[in-house]
């Protein structure tokens, strides 16, 4: 049976000769088989294979890749070329490199082009093999083997990417996006954090005052306006998760938004150790751990405050000291008092010194609120 495309694997480097002169070796080899996952898992294994001969070095990693294919890529000489009389110097690395790239056959596929990269390094893709390119190509790829419905048991994965073009451009709250993909040497989890491609000196210094900040919070322990829990979900007597946590969370943030406002800690214990949110992402069962904990907590907010108090409750996740923290901070309500939906009523929670406490009677609520407004 004929498949819609079949495999190319493509190298063009650069050597020198007995006598020192440049000189370039191009391959090419095709890989085909009805079953197109075959073919694809044959292309990759001789790419490897051929970057072995080439670096003399096995199973070399992408580090020690990097630092070899300067030789046989970029020899850092260029050639003199003439164009209408004008002296050009053209970089002797274009053009080189070693790519796996996919080919479309004529009559089932239409593109502008017929093929793409799908694994490689060097110049010899399009994009100059950028991650984002690459990352398009192998979803369009996975979407091709979907169209055509050829297997592709126990090659799919979901990975996270986060796009420099797309961040740079402003658009944040999409980045990292996860990818559907059929498996390849990448370890794409060195780029789902933002900045994997480096930070400019404004953002670093930014970032690490920000952190430096919330450390210091840490130390100083908890306040009025600063209150620590070890999960939103994860109960650690249960060893489960349970709703009974997730209103422990929003008692702490009522009464937060009844007085003076503050900053929640979510990943850290009353002992100000840091735990992380390792046990909270182990209920996620399978979905995207930080999207399911997003989930959760607009779900908590909404069911048991509502959502109105949301401009007024931002949380985003920081990285400190190796582990993921949630950071919530919540400004005061101005407009109203802020209830919470009990089992049976609704209740009315101020902070104290260190801890929140519920305020029962109603003329006391009333006194409360009245004395609140007037410091405003």
């Amino acid at each position: 049976m004929e498949t819609a495309f079949f495999y190319k694997f493509k190298a063009r480097i650069i050597f020198k000769k007995d006598n020192n002169e440049l000189a370039f070796e191009e391959v090419e080899k095709d890989f085909e088989n009805e079953n197109p996952i075959l073919a694809r898992e044959n292309a990759l294994r001789f790419f490897n294979s051929y970057v072995e001969v080439v670096t003399g070095v096995e199973n070399i990693s992408a580090e020690q890749l990097k630092e070899k294919e300067i030789d046989f890529i970029d020899p850092g000489t260029n050639t003199l070329i003439q164009v209408d009389s004008n002296n050009i110097y053209l970089s002797d690395s274009i053009g080189n490199g070693i790519g796996v790239f996919l080919c479309f056959k004529t009559g089932f596929i239409e593109q502008e082009e017929n093929e793409m990269i799908i694994h490689g390094f060097g110049g010899i893709g399009p994009f100059g093999l950028s991650k984002s390119g690459l990352i398009y190509n192998l979803e369009k790829e996975f979407e091709l083997y979907k169209k055509f419905d050829y297997g592709t048991s126990g090659y799919e994965t979901t990975v996270l990417f986060c796009d420099p073009e797309e961040w740079a451009e402003g658009y944040r709250e999409d980045e990292p996006s996860s990818y559907k993909i059929l498996k390849t040497p990448i370890n794409w989890d060195l780029y789902s954090a933002p900045y994997w491609w480096g930070k400019d000196t404004s953002d670093q210094i930014e970032e690490k005052n920000k952190t430096e900040k919330l450390i210091n919070i840490i130390e100083n322990g908890e306040t009025s306006q600063v209150e620590f829990k070890p999960a939103l979900l994860y109960n650690f007597l249960t060893k489960k998760g349970g709703i009974g946590i997730k209103a422990i969370i929003a008692k702490t943030i009522c009464g937060f938004l009844n007085t003076k406002g503050g900053i929640l800690f979510i990943g850290i214990n009353d002992k100000k150790k840091i735990v992380g949110l390792e046990k909270d992402f182990s209920l996620s069962d399978g979905k995207d751990e930080k999207d399911f904990f997003r989930l959760e907590f607009d779900q908590m907010i909404d069911h048991f405050l509502s959502f109105s108090v949301k401009p007024n409750v931002n949380g985003d996740f920081q990285w400190i000291n190796e582990k993921d923290i949630f950071v919530v901070i919540v400004e005061p309500s101005k407009a109203k008092p802020v209830f919470l939906k009990g089992q049976n009523e609704k209740e009315f929670y101020v902070r104290g010194e260190a801890s929140t406490r519920q305020l029962t009677d109603i003329e006391e609520i009333i006194d409360y609120w009245i004395e609140r407004m007037g410091n405003f």
